[in-house]
């Protein structure tokens, strides 16, 4: 079984690829590398948004330790020591509760980027390569 370029024997016999010629493989090659440096911009941009997310609820627990102390150093008696403790184990709390909610939401978007990726990367409209 022969493949000669150009006969009407190679389409019937020769396998897909040799149908190309090389401006379309070109151009296949072209929208993948697009597709992936696009894919790379929204990981990236996802990562830079967690992160920042992250990054404030650092800055809350400081906040938190920070008022926490305060409170704790001018406290003149047990009962406004318990209340400063039980203020800031409230917010811990709420903290939690958040961050279980943001890291479930962060799993979910880097779930989406993966399926999107190892979908033939299609992006967020839907169109494929």
């Amino acid at each position: 079984m022969a493949y000669q370029i150009g006969s009407n024997q190679e389409s019937r016999d020769a396998p897909p690829f040799m149908n190309f010629v090389p401006t379309e493989i070109a151009e296949i090659g072209k929208k993948r590398l697009e597709v992936m440096v696009e894919m790379q911009k929204e990981l990236l941009a996802t990562i830079e948004e967690i992160n920042q997310a992250w990054f404030s609820r650092a800055k809350s627990e400081a906040t938190i330790a920070s008022e926490l102390v305060s409170k704790l150093t001018s406290a003149r008696s047990v009962p406004e020591t318990t209340t400063a403790y039980q203020e800031c184990m409230g917010k811990h709390l709420d903290m939690f509760a958040e961050d279980s909610r943001r890291l479930l939401a962060d799993s979910q978007k880097f779930f989406q980027l993966g399926t999107r990726f190892f979908m033939n990367g299609s992006t967020t409209n839907g169109s494929g390569t």
